[in-house]
């Protein structure tokens, strides 16, 4: 096993049976969970049963990517066979669990890790792409002499009748770094006046009141409270003070309360987070840094709920505090809150936009249809596409990225298209057929007769549109900018369930429940046009009370 780390990219696992590994290539590390070698069988041995298949894509430039499988090699990516192997399904005697799983991001490469399931890549359920397998230990005899001269074979830390102190595990970068700040106002962009995103960021508010020496007390009582919550805080995880000039052994001399302060877990040469800012010869400003308990790989709407503990754990410490001292204007912050509230705010903005793309469709189809039982197959065609089309997207692997998002409010108006054509069909098939000698003038038989000559004239039309459109977004599946090949991967997948979902399901339902001998005539659109007014103006005068009795709620809370 070999990795090539892209910087920013997602890093590339190599799978050989080769020993050599070539430049670029390193051979993967053991300190970061992974397997640089492992043994397995070329052929079925006694429970060594299970086949793994480990496949090569050279469609991703300018490396080719491995992965490997419990299935077979997937050739719509250009996946081909590299080699196979044989492991076990179930624990063996003088075996190992090693764990596998592919990335859901391009180039899609898999990678083996030793303890952890889903190796980071993946947390849903096991798969032919992600899952375990044992594989027998290595029999090396060199290797078993020399873990016998190993100086900490048998070693007893329960000897003697007493046990030594266990070593203190290190802290890893794994959960989110929270900054619990005093003496800092706020920023001052009053001043900022160009419309940029890299414009000037604005200046530090000092707060003219924050005396750390007058504080001591209050400071080390936070830091003691907020060091000993489990909950939110790692063991070993409050790092209040920086690092450099024995300041643990000071500040009980300032102050009692500052006696037994929590002390860091770090590796030697590991500075502490915990900082002072310094302004004409006076602390201006203290951070209090400690590891959050927050794994940084749990979804946006997790993550929220931790920031809401660690925000009233705050508060309530903060108000506990005298009236008069400057600290109870401190704050928390972590650099984790701001991603998982732009991700947050992007899923959200996108339902959002997506729910008023979706009334404003059913508000024009309403007016154009002029009834409402032609209106409800138009919105069944569009809720289920856009169904669809997730469905299909989540099963690609695909996460909610600005593509999608923005994807999402396009695939109602992309979706109406073909349903819309189809129904103005089946009005305008209502003005022209008449009826043959023989013929029914049931309502099911008129639905049905109406339907057919809806397809018949329209049908050829809006195929060819689909075609034509699905065509054009071939180019885009090539781009080597990712959004680009991604948005136009959605277009033609949106624009084949579209079609397919007209002719099908709108096709049943016009022929089922569309009114039979309905004729769009001035005084039905005009009722049509009214009623969405009318709708409009209920929804907005709902808004606005609610409003109103959210900001009255608010002023009698403040009072």
């Amino acid at each position: 096993m070999s990795k090539l780390v892209q910087g920013g990219s997602t890093t590339i696992y190599r799978f050989s049976l080769n020993t050599s590994i070539p430049s670029p290539w390193k051979v993967c590390s053991t300190e970061h969970d992974e397997v640089s070698s492992f043994q397995a069988f070329s052929h079925p041995c006694n429970n060594y049963t299970s086949r793994m298949t480990v496949c090569v894509s050279r469609e991703y430039r300018p490396y080719p990517s491995w992965m490997i499988t419990s299935g077979l090699c997937d050739p719509r990516h250009g996946w081909t066979q590299e080699f196979s192997f044989y492991v076990a399904a179930s624990p063996q005697q003088n075996s190992r669990r090693l764990y596998f799983a592919q990335c859901h991001q391009r180039p899609h490469p898999s990678r083996l890790c030793v303890k952890t399931p889903g190796c980071g890549f993946s947390s849903g359920p096991d798969g032919p792409l992600k899952g375990s397998f044992y594989t027998p230990l290595p029999s090396d005899p060199s290797s078993a002499a020399k873990t016998k001269a190993s100086k900490t074979s048998g070693f007893n830390p329960c000897s003697g009748g007493a046990c030594g102190r266990p070593a203190v595990r290190p802290l890893v970068d794994t959960g989110a770094m929270v900054f619990v700040v005093f003496g800092i106002l706020g920023v001052n962009r009053s001043e900022n006046r160009e419309n940029h995103v890299i414009g000037d960021m604005g200046s530090v508010m000092l707060d003219p009141e924050f005396d750390i020496f007058k504080e001591m007390g209050h400071l080390c009582k936070i830091c003691k409270a907020v060091g000993a919550n489990r909950k939110l805080v790692k063991p070993g995880g409050a790092q209040c003070l920086p690092s450099g000039n024995k300041l643990s052994s000071v500040l009980p001399l300032l102050h009692p309360e500052c006696h037994s302060l929590p002390e860091p877990n770090l590796l030697p040469g590991q500075l502490s987070h915990g900082a002072v800012g310094m302004h004409g010869g006076k602390v201006r400003w203290l951070s209090m840094a400690f590891e959050s308990t927050t794994y940084k790989g749990k979804s946006s709407f997790q993550t929220y709920s931790d920031f809401l503990q660690w925000e009233n754990f705050i508060q309530e410490q903060l108000a506990s505090l005298p009236q008069t001292s400057a600290l109870q204007r401190g704050f928390q912050t972590c650099e984790h809150w701001k991603q998982i509230f732009m991700e947050i705010i992007g899923v959200e903005s996108a339902l959002w936009s997506l729910l008023l793309s979706l009334a404003i469709c059913v508000a024009a189809v309403s007016v154009f249809t002029a009834h409402p039982l032609l209106l409800l197959p138009v919105l069944i065609t569009i809720i289920g596409v856009i169904c669809l089309v997730v469905a299909v997207m989540y099963w690609l692997g695909w996460e909610m990225g600005a593509v999608e998002a923005i994807s999402l409010s396009i695939l109602v108006g992309s979706s109406v298209d073909y349903c819309l054509h189809l129904v103005e069909g089946y009005l305008l098939a209502g003005e022209t057929v008449s009826l043959m000698p023989g013929q029914s003038s049931e309502p099911s038989a008129e639905r049905q007769r109406r339907t057919l000559e809806a397809v018949n004239h329209v049908g050829v039309a809006i195929v060819s549109s689909a075609v034509t459109t699905a065509i054009s977004t071939v180019p885009l599946f090539f781009c080597v900018i990712v959004p680009f090949a991604k948005f136009g991967q959605i277009v033609a997948i949106n624009t084949a369930i579209s079609i397919l979902f007209t002719l099908s399901v709108t096709s049943a339902l016009l022929a089922c429940m569309a009114p039979a001998h309905f004729s769009r005539h001035p005084g039905a659109v005009l009722k049509a046009s009214l009623a969405v007014v009318a709708a409009a103006a209920l929804g907005g005068a709902l808004c606005w009370t609610g409003q109103q009795l959210g900001a009255s709620a608010w002023r009698s809370l403040s009072t």
